[in-house]
């Protein structure tokens, strides 16, 4: 693997993103959540995912994310949802989505998970209401654009697997 190079004149204006992925693992029409046991917004429900790894492709990166928070492995293709910026850890990512079927399998959960659950994604929508989100961000703009950008992808979604969004 190459090592990452040094920006010539006129690249230091390029906005520079780490890539991330979330999985919809699907399984008799629920997607899963995990509920975050560590770090932001601990205690708060989302879709399995994480960070490419250098070198790693992000539809690589989506299963093996899967797989190390959940134990989960998804059957056939995963189709590409969606792409959208994030601010996470402090730092800008790309976030991808997949979309996955999960037909077989206990859920396992990793350390960085508290709980799991498979959820009826149009009442997941319905949660996530303006007020909610402005309650899960507490005044912090960063946080408000994070769940309001899953809020869009949970719509895009919604529209793919029903021709409806909330």
């Amino acid at each position: 693997m190459s090592e990452p190079q040094e920006r010539t004149a006129g690249e230091e204006s390029l906005p520079t993103y780490a890539l991330s992925c979330v999985v919809y693992a699907e399984r008799d029409g629920r997607i899963l959540l995990l509920r975050r046991a560590v770090g932001a917004l601990t205690g708060q429900w989302y879709l399995p995912g994480g960070a490419v790894e250098h070198g790693e492709s992000p539809e690589v990166a989506a299963r093996r994310e899967l797989w190390e928070e959940s134990g989960l492995e998804v059957e056939g293709p995963l189709e590409l949802l969606n792409a959208y910026p994030a601010r996470l850890y402090g730092r800008d990512f790309l976030q991808l989505s997949y979309i996955g079927a999960t037909p077989h399998g206990e859920v396992v959960i990793s350390p960085e998970h508290d709980g799991a659950r498979w959820a009826d994604p149009q009442e997941t929508r319905a949660v996530l209401t303006d007020e909610v989100i402005a309650t899960l961000a507490a005044g912090n703009r960063s946080v408000a654009h994070l769940v309001e950008s899953v809020r869009d992808d949970l719509d895009r979604y919604l529209r793919r697997r029903y021709g409806t969004a909330s």
